[in-house]
C-alpha cells in the first residue's frame, strides 16, 4: 500500500512539475522584451560605460584651463655638520677683538637640513591647444552617444528579429503537430482498412513510415522552439534557459507597399546614425588639425613660488617670487610640422570614409527595400500554395476512402500540406522581419525606443 501511494506521489509530481515550470514563465510582448533588452543588454551597458569614459575624459581635459599648484618638500641628514674660519684673517688684523670668538668655525649648513615649497603656475600661450584638446573631447562624448544610440538601434532589431523568430519557430512546431495528427488519422484509417481486406499491409506500412518522418520533423521543430527562445533571451540580457514565453499575432498582417526606394535611401542618409557618428569624426579630424597648429607656438606660462628651509648662514629662512617662464623648441627635427600633415591626412580619410558610409547606407536602404517587396510576394504565393495543398490533400484523402489511390499518395499529398503550410509561416515572419529590417535601414526608432525617451 505504501509502494503504491509513493508512486502515486512520484506520478504526479513527475506530471506537475513541468505545469509548474510552465506557469513560471514569463509571458512579454515584442515591445516589453525590446525594453528589457535595453535595459538589460550587455552591448547597451557596454555603450553607457563608453559614455562615461568620455564624460572622464572631457572633464580631464577641462583642467588644463586652470592653473598648476605644486608642492615640493625634502629632508636630508649629511654626513657631518659643514662650517669654516671665515673670520681668521679679521682676528688677525683686528687689535683688542675677542680672538677666541672670532677664530670660531661659523656653521654654513647644519647636519640636518629640509625643505618645503609650493609653487602655481598658469599656462597661457597653450590655452588654444587646451581649448582644442576640450573641443575633442566634448565631440568625444557626442560619439560615444551616438554609439550609444546604435547599440540601443541593434539591439532593438535583434531582438525584434529574434521574438519573430521564435513566434515563427511555433509555428512551425504547430505545422509539424498537425502533420503527426494527420499521418496518425491516416495509419488508423489503413489499418482500418488492411483489417476489411481493402489494401494490402504494405499499404500500412507506409503509412506507419510517414508517420515516423513526421515525428521526426515534429523533433526537430521543437528544438528549433527551444533554440529561438535562448537566443532572444540570451539578446534581452538574460540565460538562455529563461522561460520566455511570446505573444502570437491576434491576425495576419495586411501587405502593404513599402516607401519608394528613392524615399527610402534619401530617409537613411537623413537618419542613420552612422552617418552622425562620421560627421562627428570629421569634426574631431578638424580639432586635431588646430591642436598640431597650436602645438607650433612657444610654452609661455606665469609663475609665482613660496619656500620654506631651514635656517643656515648661505640659505634664507622664507622666500618667494613671480614671474615667467617661457620656452621654444625652435628646432626638434620638424616632428611637430609634420604632425600637422598627419592631422590632416587624418581628416581626408574621415571625409572619404563619410562619403564610401553613405554609398553603403543608400545601398543597405535599397536591399532592406527589396527584401520587403520579395517577402511580401513570397507571402502571397505561399498562401495560395497552402489553400491548393489543402484542397489536393482533401481530394486525395476522398479516393483512398474509395480505394482509389494508396497511402503513398495520401502522404505525399499530406507532405506538400505540410510542406505549404510551413512556408506560408516563414513567408509571414521573413515579411515581419523585412519590415522591420528596412525600418533600421531608413534610420527609423524602434516604438519601445520611442518611448524609453
Amino acid at each position: 500500500m505504501t509502494s503504491t501511494k509513493t508512486r502515486l506521489t512520484i506520478l504526479c509530481i513527475a506530471t506537475l512539475a513541468p505545469l509548474a515550470g510552465a506557469a513560471r514563465a514569463e509571458t512579454l510582448t515584442l515591445d516589453q522584451c525590446v525594453a528589457i533588452a535595453l535595459k538589460e543588454s550587455p552591448d547597451v551597458a557596454s555603450a553607457n560605460f563608453e559614455v562615461e569614459a568620455a564624460a572622464s575624459q572631457k572633464n580631464s581635459a577641462r583642467g588644463g584651463y586652470g592653473p598648476r599648484l605644486k608642492l615640493d618638500a625634502s629632508v636630508q641628514r649629511w654626513d657631518s655638520e659643514f662650517s669654516a674660519r671665515l673670520f681668521s684673517l679679521v682676528a688677525q688684523a683686528c687689535q683688542g677683538c675677542d680672538q677666541d670668538l672670532l677664530k670660531t668655525p661659523l656653521p654654513l649648513r647644519p647636519q640636518y637640513t629640509w625643505s618645503a615649497g609650493a609653487t602655481i603656475a598658469q599656462p597661457i600661450a597653450s590655452l588654444w591647444t587646451v581649448r582644442e584638446a576640450n573641443e575633442l573631447a566634448k565631440i568625444g562624448i557626442d560619439v560615444a552617444e551616438i554609439k550609444r544610440s546604435a547599440a540601443k538601434r541593434d539591439v532593438a532589431y535583434q531582438v525584434t528579429e529574434a521574438y519573430y523568430r521564435l513566434l515563427q519557430a511555433k509555428r512551425l512546431a504547430d505545422v509539424a503537430q498537425k502533420s503527426v495528427e494527420q499521418v496518425s488519422a491516416q495509419v488508423k484509417r489503413s489499418q482500418t482498412f488492411f483489417e476489411q481486406g481493402a489494401v494490402a499491409r504494405n499499404d500500412v506500412l507506409r503509412a506507419d513510415l510517414g508517420l515516423a518522418a513526421a515525428k521526426q520533423r515534429l523533433i526537430q521543430a521543437h528544438g528549433g522552439v527551444t533554440l529561438a527562445r535562448g537566443r532572444l533571451a540570451t539578446l534581452m540580457g538574460r540565460a538562455p534557459d529563461s522561460a520566455i514565453e511570446t505573444i502570437d499575432l491576434a491576425s495576419e498582417p495586411t501587405v502593404e507597399p513599402p516607401v519608394p526606394p528613392a524615399t527610402a535611401e534619401q530617409n537613411a542618409v537623413d537618419s542613420r546614425l552612422e552617418l552622425r557618428e562620421l560627421a562627428a569624426h570629421i569634426n574631431q579630424a578638424e580639432a586635431g588639425v588646430r591642436m598640431a597648429k597650436s602645438k607650433m607656438l612657444p610654452q609661455v606660462n606665469a609663475v609665482a613660488n613660496y619656500t620654506r628651509a631651514s635656517s643656515s648662514l648661505l640659505g634664507l629662512p622664507k622666500s618667494w617670487f613671480i614671474g615667467g617662464t617661457a620656452s621654444w623648441d625652435i628646432w626638434e627635427g620638424g616632428s611637430t610640422y609634420y604632425g600637422i600633415d598627419t592631422s590632416k591626412a587624418q581628416l581626408a580619410q574621415a571625409i572619404s570614409a563619410r562619403r564610401k558610409a553613405e554609398d553603403m547606407i543608400r545601398l543597405d536602404a535599397r536591399s532592406a527595400h527589396v527584401g520587403v517587396t520579395t517577402a511580401a510576394e513570397s507571402l502571397d504565393v505561399a498562401k495560395h500554395a497552402v489553400d491548393q495543398a489543402e484542397e489536393n490533400f482533401r481530394i486525395e484523402q476522398k479516393r483512398y476512402e474509395s480505394t482509389s489511390n494508396t497511402s503513398f499518395d495520401v502522404l505525399d499529398a499530406e507532405t506538400q500540406l505540410t510542406t505549404a503550410r510551413g512556408q506560408h509561416q516563414a513567408a509571414l515572419y521573413d515579411y515581419l522581419i523585412a519590415q522591420s529590417n528596412l525600418a533600421r535601414a531608413m534610420g527609423d526608432k524602434h516604438p519601445a525606443m520611442k518611448a524609453a525617451q
